[in-house]
């Protein structure tokens, strides 16, 4: 599904200034899961984040919500349902902003803000109804997470949940909706929203919940919970994708669930319901629905499904193992079946876009990383 969170490049810039490579500031998709892409001072002028979901993707330009793809549901939060292949702004404010499956979260002035569809009560208003502007939930939070249709929060260090809870991913210890965030008692600093499961990192461990059918959840078994699980693995970042996972472990890459599509990188397709040494090294990591990211001394790694194109290795054949794309960038995120990339002032994409999610002004996929126009996120740019 989506994907995808992590530490913040301009943090990462200042680790390596200092020596200290693995420091950490973190989005999360997304960030720590996904897909959430942070920028640097050097990125086009005023952006500052992208994140992406199942098809449409949000950007922060100069402290507003800016947003592309796919939207009949509303989760563009521009006004409307149709989709747009152009980088767009919404005039919400925000400094935070991540992607679900078909609806969108954001964190303005320290409340949760939410859009688009919100069939199991996922927007966090108490009701059913879909959103085609910002809203505005009245709820706090540090980090946010959105699932397929589900998302977590933290709020005062603990993990808050919405949504759909058919498998009790909420983590609340029954399988029923929520339509209001509410309090799983689990404590965090930060959260991962995957497909109907997710992750959560506790004093640098990683905690799993909901889904388990491939073994997601790191269990060693694959049956669901609907009480967060201590895995017992150390982490300093995670990623949740479909029903497979990430976790970067002193500059490390493991694996663990669903491996059909050869997402797991570790040469062949067995799933596998523990978490699994790959031996590839990285300094960041995200997670698509079948596949993966990751960055391997500046240039993008990417293994698994590639129908579209996705993993930016040219052609459209699935790789069971992490592979060098030969595309050098600064930072990366994971959306459903495509990804962005920055690299300096540049922002380039890949991938599937029958929507428009790349925002490119069309809606054909790319199997090799092409670059934005350079006004793609101003206003002035020409339709």
């Amino acid at each position: 599904m989506i994907l995808r969170r992590f530490p913040t490049l301009l943090a990462a810039s200042i680790a390596l200034a200092s020596g200290l490579a693995n420091a950490q500031s973190y989005e999360f998709r997304h960030q720590v899961t996904g897909l959430t892409a942070k920028m640097t001072e050097s990125a086009p002028e005023g952006l500052s984040d992208i994140d992406c979901g199942l098809a449409h993707c949000y950007a922060i330009v100069d402290g507003v919500i800016w947003s592309v793809g796919y939207n009949q549901l509303g989760q563009l939060g521009r006004g409307g349902t149709d989709s747009q292949w152009t980088w767009g702004s919404t005039g919400q404010p925000a400094s935070k902003v991540v992607a679900g499956g078909y609806h969108g979260y954001a964190l303005h002035n320290g409340k949760i803000w939410s859009v688009g569809r919100n069939n199991y009560g996922q927007l966090g208003l108490g009701d059913n109804l879909n959103r085609e502007t910002w809203t505005n939930t009245g709820y706090s939070a540090t980090d946010i997470s959105a699932g397929w249709y589900h998302g977590y929060a933290v709020s005062n260090g603990k993990v808050l949940s919405v949504g759909y809870n058919n498998y009790g991913q909420l983590g609340l210890g029954h399988k029923t909706n929520a339509d209001v965030w509410t309090d799983t008692g689990q404590s965090a600093e930060r959260v991962e929203a995957g497909y109907h499961f997710g992750y959560a990192l506790s004093g640098g461990v990683v905690f799993s919940v909901g889904r388990n059918n491939y073994g997601q959840l790191a269990t060693r078994d694959q049956s669901d919970r609907s009480t967060w699980f201590d895995t017992g693995h150390p982490a300093e970042q995670v990623a949740a994708g479909d029903a497979h996972g990430y976790a970067l472990s002193s500059g490390v890459i493991w694996s663990v669930g669903r491996n059909v599509q050869g997402e797991l990188g570790i040469g062949n397709l067995n799933n596998q319901n523990d978490w699994v040494n790959t031996y590839k090294s990285a300094t960041k990591i995200d997670s698509g629905r079948y596949f993966g990211y990751a960055l391997n001394n500046g240039s993008v790694w990417s293994t698994g499904y590639n129908h579209a194109g996705q993993l930016g290795r040219a052609g459209t054949s699935r790789q069971l193992s992490w592979g060098d794309t030969g595309y050098l960038a600064d930072d990366i995120d994971a959306g459903g079946h495509f990804g962005y990339a920055l690299s300096g002032d540049t922002v380039s994409v890949v991938g599937q876009n029958t929507h428009g999610q790349l925002g490119l002004g069309d809606a054909n996929d790319r199997n090799s990383w092409t670059t934005l126009p350079q006004n793609s996120f101003s206003e002035e740019k020409t339709p």
